[in-house]
């Protein structure tokens, strides 16, 4: 269900070959996934690699755009930050108030040691400490709309290179209001899936 309107995964990636499916936005599989997601009231995730999808990015942008705006009262997740810039995201931000983005691969950390072959969003500063001025603007700006997360699918990816990879994170959001660390570690989550609140 996280890839109704595309992927792309690179070629010299042994795990996942190079797949760039491109689905309609009002196709049948969007249609049966839009239905679950109604039907639980949760968020319906979208996988879509807009910096690794080359020629077809445009045409991705464009259906995806169209989804947001055909389903206002649906709230979409894209997972790995869909491998956007922050002035891409603003502007989606901006524009339409059901898009939601998944941190997922999105720190150094990842990148350094799994992420080389493909160009995943790094939301921090050029040391790796912080969040860039940019996201942090991007993110306070709209801290209801991003939800922090790890895709962790591999057995490498439990153990010290997820706990690294959380706290960073947690240094990263103690540098934001508490509000907005609050939303985006944990607030918007239980919102948009309807979870019990972690205790204070």
């Amino acid at each position: 269900m996280d890839q109704l309107l595309g992927a792309s995964a690179d070629a010299t990636d042994d795990k996942c070959p190079q797949i760039r499916p491109v689905k309609e936005e009002d196709g049948p599989q969007v249609a049966t996934a839009l239905g679950y997601a109604r039907r639980e009231g949760w968020p319906l995730i979208l996988h879509i690699e807009f910096g690794a999808a080359g020629p077809q990015r445009e045409a991705l942008m464009r259906q995806l755009e169209t989804l947001l705006a055909d389903h206002p009262e649906q709230a979409f997740a894209l997972i790995h930050m869909a491998q956007l810039d922050h002035s891409t995201a603003r502007r989606l931000l901006a524009a339409h108030g059901n898009i939601y983005f998944i941190t997922s691969h999105a720190n150094p950390i990842f990148v350094a040691k799994r992420g080389k072959n493909q160009p995943w969003t790094n939301m921090f500063a050029t040391f790796g400490t912080r969040l860039s001025g940019e996201w942090q603007e991007v993110i306070v700006a709209h801290p209801d709309r991003f939800i922090l997360g790890f895709d962790n699918v591999y057995p490498e990816d439990w153990g010290d290179f997820y706990l690294s990879q959380v706290a960073l994170w947690r240094r990263a959001l103690s540098e934001v209001p508490p509000d907005v660390a609050h939303a985006v570690a944990h607030g918007n989550a239980e919102r948009l899936w309807r979870l019990s609140p972690l205790p204070a």
